[in-house]
């Protein structure tokens, strides 16, 4: 390679003959090295008489000559994109490896570099340095039909300006020599590429017509030999192999540009990409000779997961060019080495960014003011907090540093089962899910929170993000004291109206008095709707204060399930309710509150069923516990509402539930007393298909 000095010194020769036309000769005739003036175009101005001693030719008779003439068949594409590419900037310089023809046939290989002097005033050329590799054996000349060995290129690139650049210089070199050319891209690239073409001067409709080029959608394509996720040998054969052998009939050898593993790859079918890597491969040993370009965007590749693929690309192809941001080299090591970088470079650089962002969230939540964050061991000691955490606690950060802040002392006994399930939670997966608890402040007082806790990646610390929930709490007490009261307060005079209804509809026995009867009987059922909410506003406020009192004694759910079903059957002829069940099951809790639950899940069934006639009600057992369904074909329940049906006052907020009015707490009363009981309830259904509500209880 031509050092800084030598550049200068060629440099100033190649000026002094633009100038004077008599200085520069003796000293490029005298050169040690191979140096060639070249036009824009690529044709030799001047040469170096080195060229007599390294390849055997007359200076004289290189004038003129293109010097892809002299470059080997399967470097041409090489000195092309390094032409390009120099062309686009002046003063660019850009290096490779090439094989020269030596005037016996045989092949030398050179290591040379390119610059754009062309916009130089006096100057108007590029100037090419070539230094013989003389650690590298000839290549003797080729034997036979002359076919080299197949050649794979990968190009990654950054943009699909440069993409199209790339794959115009390809394309366009091949048809200019008068080879085939097939282009498999997306509807996108092959209109922007054929705009590079007729640009530079290519008449597109005659090569359509000669049947030399050929435009092929890279979609449609895939769908003709993938099955399933991956593609199929024999059908991928059959279809490139036709194509291929189509357009090489009679003609010399081909060029490809192929964009399916690129669309396959960004669909995130890695390995379908990889296995049609490999069959364009095995392709070449059953079709005529072709020269393919793949290429694929570099961001496919950002961070560590793609890391073994890549090398694996990278291993099925001949040559790996990397994008833009890197010159271009020749030897196929360091390009694959360079690419590899460059993909690591690229996962690195998003890591650093990504850990930046998490570091200035982490540092803007340690600065809040409104949520403590700390840091703790595995054993509960804190290790380091924000202010927010102290002030919460009431310690001092002196305090803390002397190891005060111990989980025990921090958290009240009855909460200690949470610390323990959340720190269950760390070591399995890597974080709790949020929870409630209560801190001790250093005074003594309870503070109620609500915590979360995630484990430091390759460490046995934890850090917990805490919020203080006082306020809410506060507010919460006040509501349940509030509904109870209220309720309280209601139900005397609920009772009372009830018990004169009643009256009425006793004294009002006389004929004529039919419609006052069913004005009051439309009365009595409006004030047993009211009855039930305020009983279900008072269980509320029991549970919320844990006063909801649970008897304890065996009985037959069975029994139980089968009583209910009948006695609701009773009361409606526009449902049919089934009841299924195989044997007596025992168990052990409150048989009025169990029924509650039943009758309250068989009244949401025919509510939100209004168009079904059926509702099914199943009870099976298995070796501990006992499962009861019941299932309704309505309207359904969304995905996203699914688990918060059962919170305090939620409701479906849609157009489909709207005209079903409650206050949203029969599912929560109901899924309180399963739990008290130890058991769980949850719900399966889809939007318009229905729903079907679980319960379990641990047999006796």
């Amino acid at each position: 390679m031509a050092t800084a000095s030598n550049k200068t010194n060629v440099t100033s020769a190649f000026h002094e003959e633009k100038i004077s036309g008599q200085n520069a000769r003796p000293q490029i005739e005298n050169s040690t090295e191979l140096l060639a003036l070249l036009s824009a175009e690529g044709i030799i101005t001047s040469v170096s008489a080195s060229i007599t001693t390294t390849l055997g030719y007359a200076p004289e008779t290189m004038a003129g000559t293109d010097i892809l003439a002299l470059i080997h068949p399967d470097d041409v594409d090489t000195m092309r994109l390094v032409l390009s590419e120099i062309a686009q900037t002046p003063g660019k310089s850009l290096s490779a490896e090439y094989r020269f023809r030596h005037q016996d046939e045989s092949w030398r290989w050179f290591e040379g570099s390119l610059t754009n002097f062309l916009q130089v005033p006096g100057m108007g050329t590029q100037v090419g340095i070539f230094r013989a590799i003389i650690d590298r054996k000839p290549i003797p000349p080729a034997q036979g039909n002359g076919t080299s060995n197949f050649e794979h290129f990968v190009q990654f690139y950054q943009t699909d300006e440069f993409l199209l650049n790339i794959v115009s210089n390809f394309i366009g070199a091949g048809l200019g020599s008068g080879e085939t050319c097939i282009v498999i891209a997306t509807k996108a690239h092959r209109e922007g590429l054929e705009e590079r073409l007729k640009a530079n001067g290519l008449d597109l409709t005659l090569t359509c017509t000669y049947g030399t080029y050929y435009s092929l959608d890279a979609d449609e394509m895939l769908s003709k030999f993938m099955e399933g996720d991956l593609p199929e040998p024999e059908r991928f054969f059959e279809t490139l192999g036709s194509i291929i052998g189509l357009a090489a009939k009679g003609r010399g050898r081909l060029r490809v540009f192929g964009e399916m593993v690129a669309l396959l790859w960004s669909r995130g079918k890695q390995t379908a990409a990889i296995h049609l890597e490999a069959l364009w491969n095995d392709l070449y040993n059953l079709s005529p000779s072709f020269t393919l370009l793949c290429a694929y965007p570099m961001r496919n590749f950002t961070g560590e997961t793609y890391s073994r693929q890549f090398t694996e690309i990278c291993h099925h192809h001949s040559q790996v060019i990397p994008d833009e941001n890197y010159i271009l080299l020749r030897s196929d090591e360091r390009l694959r080495a360079i690419a590899q970088l460059q993909q690591q470079a690229n996962s690195l650089e998003v890591e650093i960014v990504e850990r930046k962002e998490v570091e200035a969230r982490f540092q803007r939540l340690l600065e809040s003011s409104l949520i403590g964050v700390f840091i703790s061991d595995f054993a509960g000691t804190v290790l380091d907090a924000n202010d927010a955490f102290l002030d919460l606690v009431g310690y001092t950060r002196a305090e803390m540093q002397m190891g005060m802040l111990q989980r025990d002392i921090l958290t009240p006994p009855e909460f200690h089962h949470k610390s323990l399930q959340a720190l269950q939670a760390l070591k399995e997966i890597g974080s709790s899910e949020t929870y409630e608890k209560e801190y001790l402040h250093k005074s003594g007082k309870r503070i109620p929170v609500l915590i979360a806790v995630t484990r430091t990646e390759h460490s046995d610390t934890c850090t917990g993000f805490v919020l203080d929930i006082s306020e809410r709490k506060e507010l919460d007490q006040r509501k349940d004291e509030f509904i109870n009261m209220a309720s309280h307060e209601l139900k005397t005079p609920v009772t009372s109206l009830k018990g004169f209804l009643s009256l009425l509809q006793k004294l009002l026995t006389t004929p004529g008095e039919e419609k006052a009867l069913y004005y009051l009987a439309r009365m009595d059922t409006q004030v047993n709707k009211l009855t039930k909410l305020i009983n279900d506003l008072l269980d509320l406020s029991k549970i919320q204060t844990g006063k909801l009192d649970y008897r304890n004694e065996l009985f037959d759910l069975q029994v139980l399930a089968q009583e209910i079903v009948e006695n609701i059957q009773g009361t409606t002829q526009s449902y049919h309710l089934v009841f299924e069940s195989s044997s007596h099951v025992e168990v052990h809790g409150d048989q009025d509150r169990i029924g509650q639950v039943l009758i309250n899940l068989l009244n949401n069934a025919m509510k939100y069923s209004p168009l079904a006639e059926k509702v099914l009600v199943r009870l099976v057992k298995d070796q501990d516990k006992a499962t009861v369904s019941v299932q309704d074909f309505g309207i359904g329940i969304a995905q996203e509402h699914q688990q918060k049906i059962f919170e305090r006052f939620y409701q479906i907020n849609d157009a489909a539930t709207k005209t079903y009015p409650g206050l949203g707490i029969g599912l929560h009363i109901s899924n309180e007393i399963i739990k008290r009981h130890g058991g769980q309830m949850w719900v399966k259904s889809e939007k318009d298909q229905g729903a079907t509500f679980y319960f379990t209880l641990p047999l006796a």
